[in-house]
């Protein structure tokens, strides 16, 4: 059973996994230090998501935001799309949450036809992707910067004289693909990776292909051997689901999650866990449970050591990345999100993420 999200920290898979987690993040780390640095992909913060895709061939384009995927709502027109936004994807409180919500749906819906004309009429399937602007930015001092996402602080820069500058100066919105789906409304753990979406191009529309890690990495392999001496089957003992404490890993996730939060993953450890977990919601009884197991098992500084252990080894590929970005001559980001990984055939544990947690704040 996956755990977490589709894609998960590399540190959490120790203990959303355990022991064969814990050597699985290791060995996302041993394979990036070599020619597999190149799986690495940019891992795009872009607001809102859109799916669209042709359930038969010629068939009508479908259109959906991330909610109506959710609900199998499919739309297929830009009034079906704007009446959705507008009257069923939730309740604005105030007359300026009810304006925001139409302005929305009307630049939404108007996206209907742009993508329309783009799909091939014998694509079957469905993409999604985040979008990068609905307004073309302006080019100030040769440079296009579009901040997607009002909820964080990334943005994106892009070289007005490089070829997708260039592009940018006559397209109208700018989305940038992920993966595609068979059916739609399908789960999200259910994406299909793609690396090519340039067949949904138009001179209006730029729906930018995933940019791969070009950039040698360095891992100090020595120490990926040394943490490995902490998987020992103590953890696994621990982790083990049991009467009355079956979320203990949904417990620590949260624990991991709110010492980000707090900017306090300096302190991960288990005498901060235990800190933590006296202060916090989990019930007595279940405190009580896992304090005993702790002391049974002694499990807890293993765990730990792993997750902070991971978490540097990882800091520092996406250091080297980000150093190395700013080389580029096309693209580059600021308080980007970091790197994804999609899971290959050799992986248990699904795709990973990563990102700057010591920079990243949870929703």
């Amino acid at each position: 059973m996956k755990l977490g999200r589709t894609f998960n920290h590399l540190e959490d898979l120790v203990f959303f996994y355990g022991c064969a987690g814990a050597h699985e993040a290791l060995l996302h780390l041993e394979e990036i230090a070599g020619e597999k640095h190149k799986t690495l992909r940019m891992k795009w913060d872009g607001s809102p998501q859109i799916y669209w895709g042709r359930e038969v061939l010629n068939g009508p384009l479908i259109i959906a935001t991330h909610t109506s995927w959710l609900k199998g709502v499919k739309s297929t027109s830009g009034s079906d799309i704007e009446n959705f936004i507008n009257y069923q994807s939730g309740n604005p409180k105030t007359q300026l949450e009810i304006a925001d919500r139409a302005k929305f749906a009307k630049q939404f819906g108007e996206l209907y036809e742009l993508f329309d004309n783009a799909t091939p009429k014998d694509f079957v399937g469905f993409v999604y992707a985040d979008s990068m602007f609905l307004t073309r930015p302006s080019n100030v001092d040769g440079v296009y910067s579009f901040s997607p996402n009002v909820l964080s602080q990334t943005t994106y820069h892009v070289n007005a004289l490089s070829n997708l500058g260039k592009k940018i100066a006559k397209a109208n919105v700018m989305v940038v693909g992920h993966a595609r789906f068979d059916d739609f409304g399908a789960k999200d753990n259910l994406q299909i990776p793609m690396d090519d979406f340039s067949m949904f191009n138009s001179e209006s529309l730029i729906v930018q292909s995933p940019l791969y890690n070009t950039i040698p990495v360095c891992i100090d392999l020595e120490q990926v051997h040394y943490l490995k001496s902490f998987i020992t089957t103590n953890i696994d003992k621990f982790l083990d689901k049991r009467p009355g404490l079956s979320d203990l890993r949904d417990i620590i996730y949260t624990y991991v999650n709110q010492s980000a939060k707090c900017s306090q993953l300096d302190l991960v450890s288990s005498d901060h866990f235990l800190v933590w977990l006296g202060l916090s919601k989990v019930s007595a009884n279940k405190q009580s449970k896992i304090r005993d197991l702790h002391f049974k098992y002694l499990a807890l500084d293993n765990i730990f050591m792993l997750v902070t252990g991971i978490m540097a080894l990882k800091d520092s590929v996406i250091n080297q990345i980000e150093y190395g970005d700013q080389m580029r001559e096309d693209i580059w980001d600021t308080n980007g999100e970091g790197r994804v990984r999609y899971a290959d055939s050799t992986k248990q544990f699904g795709h990973v993420k990563f990102v700057p947690r010591k920079r990243w704040i949870p929703n």
